[in-house]
């Protein structure tokens, strides 16, 4: 089959970037240009362009153009580690904009994630996370607004405990957040987020829902942070429970995963009894 003409374009610019053609950080030349270099159209450069920013190869910076980029090794994420900590573990500084609203109405997703009425007014605060003055992830946060009506915790990132966490924050007003959930799922970026998170909507994000409930299971806070797979890895620190070898019902397993009495089974029907 033969390559496509995109697919050359971005095999000779890899080539290129591999030798030093352009150094990390340095702008790359307008795509006008490179496309009479490589006497084809502009939307062909474009596309092959796109499939290095997906690899990580290039970054695309809002209304200014395309960058090389140094090799880049992907942020690991404990689940429930807040991102900036995330960020400044692997070394980068981290930084981070946002912006909370009040009364805003619960949609219906939301309110459902809530356990709350649709249209139930809520805290909602949306973030920026970078690390080095780069974009690296989006977040969006709610909380059901009669929770901390009237009180200095009323905005997350504001007042006498901003940035503390959730579980601090509500613990002030009397709420004990027992534990929390997350699911997560890939999926790809719209147009806004790609250009947000300067990557093409051809690279996979992974979405991250995350909810805080009290000890009896009422959510007080949801949230969604989506994280580019270019840059981020997901770690579950999972806890396993003590076993005791001494105690009741215990029985051994091999390195197969089966127990002795399984094996036997296995090889001879019911094993004998004494």
């Amino acid at each position: 089959m033969p390559t496509a003409d995109y697919q050359r374009i971005a095999e000779d610019l890899r080539r290129r970037l591999a030798e030093g053609e352009w150094s990390p950080g340095e702008q790359l030349p307008p795509r006008a240009q490179l496309a009479r270099e490589y006497q084809t159209s502009p939307a062909a450069i474009q596309r092959g362009q796109e499939l290095l920013i997906d690899t990580g190869v290039l970054e695309g910076r809002k209304s200014i153009g395309v960058f090389a980029r140094a090799p880049q090794t992907r942020i690991a994420l404990p689940v429930l580690l807040p991102i900036p900590d995330a960020i400044r573990q692997a070394g980068l500084t981290p930084g981070m904009e946002y912006r909370s609203d009040v009364k805003v109405p619960a949609p219906e997703p939301i309110a459902r994630r809530l356990s709350v009425d649709i249209d139930t007014l809520c805290v909602r605060t949306r973030y920026e996370y970078l690390g080095d003055a780069r974009p690296l992830a989006l977040g969006e946060s709610w909380e059901p607004m009669a929770l901390t009506h009237r009180t200095p915790v009323l905005l997350p990132e504001d007042g006498p405990l901003a940035g503390t966490g959730v579980p601090r924050r509500l613990a002030s007003v009397g709420v004990r957040v027992g534990h929390a959930q997350v699911r997560t799922h890939a999926r790809h970026p719209n147009d806004h987020e790609a250009l947000r998170l300067g990557i093409t909507r051809r690279t996979l994000i992974v979405k991250l829902d995350r909810t805080h409930l009290t000890d009896t299971g009422q959510p007080v806070e949801t949230a969604t942070f989506l994280l580019p797979q270019t840059r981020w890895e997901l770690v579950y620190d999972i806890p396993i429970p003590a076993c005791d070898p001494l105690g009741d019902g215990h029985r051994s397993q091999g390195s197969d995963g089966h127990t002795a009495e399984d094996r036997r089974i296995k090889q001879g029907g019911t094993p004998r009894r004494r």
